[in-house]
């Protein structure tokens, strides 16, 4: 038997298996609930585009349902921009993204609905042929696929920016630098998938074959991630003592530090008489060896004593020396003002700045000037 003819079901199987894995196994990904079940859902759909292969090629495409995994096709690079974004605690606007995905949701439905009428493949490879609809879905394909490569792309690009709450050591970089491959592997994967049906058209031979290739990239990718993620130091991004694995996290939750109100003292004394938070660099390795004592002691008498994680206690410092700068008569632009107070991009400053008051800087300086 040709290896390629079990592909569709062997990644289906591999799908169902991490999908389960990811919901059920508690340690990884950290303490966001969103980030697994983005995870989660991501493998998901991959699953369901393998059980549509599957079932295409076992019936031929004599079925109603073949292509079903299409219509969905467009949320895989939302869905993995927005997974990014939760796992590096870059914060961006829900509710205008999710207009946004209802709205091409609509239009790609409304597209589809006269292919609707197909019940087979052969149905609808006929009417393709005969017919302008073959050009405008190739283009609604490309457009889909390139949007999909652009959100791949940002996330890439974001995670490889993403500023780190501490210094790796040697296996976290490893850790690191594999999840920047896994991440352009993505790409590579999504950019091969439509350079194939481009060059190979439509016929249902091509196509079926494509499908076997497809299943058997998507197991072996998808297992490879998974696990990647489930294994990444979110640690690393948030400096959060949830974030830790529950076993590290156990350990020093029962370790020496017993009173750990007397180590936010400290640790508020430090950054605020040495002004640390001016430095954009600062990591909880530097407050942990100016403390004599360990990074995830500093991170958890941070959580447990301000309710935060390390960047946003750190930020909250700098945002309150940017309002004092605000507010001087003759104030300097918003981005001298960003960078004096420890932020590396005006970007990271809005950001900052908007989670910390509800306001933007240029909203804060009119309501002060109204006041």
């Amino acid at each position: 038997m040709n290896a390629l003819n079990i592909a569709p079901l062997l990644s289906l199987t591999v799908g169902v298996f991490l999908f389960v894995f990811i919901l059920f196994r508690r340690s990884g990904l950290g303490s966001d609930r969103r980030i697994r079940y983005l995870l989660a859902t991501l493998v998901f759909y991959f699953t369901l585009v393998s059980f549509d292969y599957y079932m295409t090629l076992s019936e031929g495409g004599n079925d109603w349902y073949f292509g079903i995994s299409y219509l969905f096709y467009h949320l895989v690079g939302f869905l993995f921009y927005y997974f990014i974004v939760l796992l590096i605690k870059l914060s961006i606007s829900f509710k205008k993204w999710m207009l946004i995905v209802i709205g091409i949701t609509l239009l790609r439905w409304i597209f589809f609905y006269p292919l609707f009428e197909n019940e087979t493949m052969d149905e609808l490879l006929t009417f393709l042929e005969s017919s302008e609809y073959d050009e405008w879905l190739f283009l609604e394909y490309l457009t889909v696929s390139l949007l999909n490569v652009f959100f791949f792309f940002l996330a890439f690009y974001r995670f490889r920016q993403a500023p780190t709450a501490l210094i790796l050591n040697k296996n976290e970089k490893l850790q690191y630098r594999w999840a920047k491959f896994i991440l352009i592997a993505f790409v590579v994967l999504q950019l091969g998938m439509f350079i194939n049906l481009f060059v190979n058209g439509y016929s249902l031979d091509t196509y079926q074959l494509s499908m076997k290739f497809e299943s058997l990239l998507i197991a072996v990718f998808f297992f490879i991630f998974t696990f990647s993620m489930m294994h990444f130091p979110v640690f690393a991004f948030s400096g959060d003592f949830e974030d830790l694995p529950e076993n590290t996290k156990k350990k020093y939750a029962k370790s020496s530090l017993k009173d750990s109100s007397e180590l936010f003292r400290q640790i508020n004394t430090l950054v605020q008489e040495e002004r640390l938070y001016l430095d954009f660099d600062l990591k909880l390795n530097v407050l942990s060896e100016k403390l004599g004592t360990s990074v995830h002691h500093v991170s958890q008498a941070i959580n447990q004593n301000s309710g935060m994680s390390f960047p946003d206690f750190i930020n909250s410092y700098r945002i309150e020396e940017a309002k004092k700068k605000l507010l001087v008569p003759k104030p300097d632009t918003i981005f001298a003002i960003s960078l004096d107070v420890g932020f590396n991009s005006k970007a990271a400053f809005y950001s900052a700045f908007k989670k910390m008051t509800s306001q933007t800087p240029t909203e804060f300086k009119k309501a002060a000037k109204r006041s």
